[in-house]
């Protein structure tokens, strides 16, 4: 059955909307070349619904609603730079829900000092509200997360650096992320 012009419109309008979703979360985060990172933690949980969640690397953190989240992007303030480049949006549209999945390169330099590539895809599930798409949840699925001197040949993995991404670990607190 073919869609009507009306469908196809709303359609491309629900991918720009969804596409400027995923553009402003990137955009409260990113910093360390004129300001701080993680700037806007309250403006990053307003782009999820009530009871969103977030999902770290790799089972490295959940946190669920949106005080969660707030606390946890105050945390990620610590990081002195980071830029996440996304691309590949593969976005599927049902209705009022969605989901799409994002490639991602992600430099960043931890607090300690320590530059790291952080490279794999968003996985998310999307839903339209009263107030425009949010996300129901955001999870982050890594392919490697590696100090910036090995790079992912010499070293896909380090659990190490896993608990480090994350200060909110106790087990984070003891190590150091080098």
């Amino acid at each position: 059955m073919s869609k009507t012009l009306e469908q196809r419109v709303q359609r491309l309008e629900d991918m720009d909307e969804i596409a400027k979703l995923q553009a402003r979360y990137i955009d409260y985060n990113d910093g360390g070349w004129k300001g701080g990172t993680h700037q806007f933690p309250e403006a990053v949980a307003d782009l999820f619904v009530d009871d969103g969640i977030w999902e770290g690397p790799n089972g490295t953190a959940k946190v669920q609603g949106r005080e969660a989240i707030t606390e946890l992007f105050r945390q990620f303030a610590a990081v002195p730079f980071i830029v996440h480049c996304v691309t590949n949006p593969l976005v599927e549209i049902d209705g009022d829900t969605a989901q799409g999945e994002w490639h991602a390169i992600i430099p960043s330099t931890m607090p300690d000092g320590q530059g790291l590539w952080t490279i794999g895809k968003y996985i998310n599930d999307y839903v339209r509200t009263e107030q425009g798409w949010k996300y129901k949840r955001l999870c982050f699925e890594a392919a490697t997360i590696t100090r910036y001197e090995q790079g992912w040949g010499k070293e896909q993995f380090s659990e190490q650096l896993l608990i480090c991404l994350l200060y909110t670990s106790d087990a984070a607190d003891d190590m150091q992320c080098v």
